[in-house]
């Protein structure tokens, strides 16, 4: 079969952006932009306002140990359930901020460093994502670290940075059905788990 998923040639120049400016400002940034795009049918759109809220560029790593089978996922609270009301610790994948000059596989060893004392080995490159491109400027690198999971498990984090996380090994099948019945919600970890119970074979 032809393959139907070949994106359309786009550029900057198929936008025509009328402002961009900041509204806000806090832990990151909500920017409101004013532009037209062009159209698929060749014409251009209509103007549209949007508001896009961008904390930084990020990276997500989740450590796999293919002795054990096991993975490391880390749970801590996050702001987000209280938008609706709710109580949210998460389990998540190892992540981090990445600074200016650092590279993505930098930041995935020195995370899984702070955030569950873990040394990583060989990284492989999962993708590079939009966690919400509605409305969220975030772009995420995704990687699996494999890593010696023997000894790793706790609690860590940086004080001066209010992190209170917990480290928790768990077989990579305990993961997935984690994700078939909604233990863990956060979107990146469960493309990562899912990933990897796909590809496993393939990288060991």
């Amino acid at each position: 079969m032809e393959p139907r998923l070949i994106p359309t040639p786009r550029s900057l120049a198929d936008i025509e952006l009328q402002t961009r400016e900041i509204i806000g400002r806090g832990w990151g940034r909500i920017e409101r932009f004013v532009f037209r795009h062009k159209r698929f049918d060749g014409g251009w759109s209509d103007e549209v306002t949007r508001d896009v809220y961008t904390i930084a560029e990020v990276v997500n790593v989740l450590p796999w140990d293919p002795k054990l089978g096991a993975v490391v996922l880390i749970e801590q609270f996050r702001t987000c359930g209280l938008v609706w009301g709710e109580a949210t610790w998460l389990f998540e994948a190892i992540a981090g901020i990445r600074e200016e000059g650092e590279a993505p596989e930098d930041v995935a060893r020195r995370e899984a460093e702070e955030e569950a004392g873990c040394s990583l080995t060989r990284l492989h490159p999962v993708s590079t994502v939009w966690s919400s491109p509605g409305g969220y400027g975030e772009r995420a690198s995704l990687f699996i670290g494999e890593a010696d999971l023997s000894a790793v498990g706790g609690i860590h984090g940086l004080a001066h940075e209010h992190e209170d996380i917990r480290a928790v090994v768990v077989p990579l099948a305990e993961a997935l059905q984690a994700v078939k019945d909604g233990r863990i919600t956060d979107a990146k970890t469960i493309l990562l788990i899912q990933w990897l119970a796909l590809n496993s074979q393939e990288i060991a």
